[in-house]
């Protein structure tokens, strides 16, 4: 990103991107609980962030908002998040990138319910390209169908036992996964998959600040 800054810190707009994802993930009715892994020295800033967001949204003691210490990687965050839920009523647990403010609220509240009936659902999108395998030297050594490649995108939705259980098999394996489905995966649980939307993109080169500021705008 040409920054010093993390992504999610930075502004599109009026607001830091992780305000914008805020106030997207705040729109989806279910959500009681929001849960921020952080590290400590992002800790107050994010706190007041959420908090604004929280006020913004008229949702200050509708949704229990509470922050914890970032991992190693992103699995381990994910499951100092898990942690934080333990001793709730919480059934389902939406896992979202930070840095993704752009997904679609129908989707989300179609893999909300198929995570409710089937356990594990993600949003995802077709490949619209086709998909090469590529060796260490650059050279390709496979093409695969590229019918069945989807590109997984966040929010990926769980039941909270089947998460914790899928945790617990990686940490004891020493298994590291890439997202919250991988481990599902691992485990040996079935993940859906709900076609998402190609604007539901991750905030990584600095030309994305420009499409999602001009969706923001249309999509508010």
């Amino acid at each position: 990103m040409d920054s010093k800054l993390p992504k999610q810190m930075l502004q599109v707009g009026s607001m830091t991107i992780l305000a914008h994802t805020i106030t997207r993930m705040l729109q989806v009715e279910s959500v009681r609980q929001l849960v921020i892994p952080v590290s400590d020295d992002l800790a107050g800033d994010v706190a007041e962030i959420a908090e604004k967001c929280l006020e913004s949204a008229g949702k200050t003691g509708e949704v229990d908002f509470r922050m914890t210490s970032g991992g190693r990687e992103r699995m381990h965050s994910v499951g100092n998040g898990l942690h934080e839920l333990e001793q709730t009523d919480v059934e389902l647990v939406m896992v979202h990138d930070a840095v993704r403010p752009c997904f679609p609220l129908a989707s989300v509240n179609q893999a909300l319910q198929v995570a409710n009936e089937e356990g594990a659902a993600i949003l995802a999108v077709p490949a619209r390209d086709t998909v090469k395998l590529v060796n260490e030297i650059g050279q390709i050594t496979a093409t695969t169908d590229r019918n069945r490649v989807w590109l997984a995108q966040t929010p990926q939705i769980f039941r909270i036992n089947l998460l914790m259980d899928a945790f617990q098999k990686a940490e004891q394996s020493g298994f590291i996964a890439t997202d919250d489905a991988s481990l599902a995966e691992y485990a040996g649980y079935p993940v859906h998959v709900v076609e998402g939307s190609q604007e539901n993109i991750k905030v990584t080169y600095p030309s994305d600040l420009i499409f999602i500021e001009n969706w923001l705008k249309k999509n508010r």
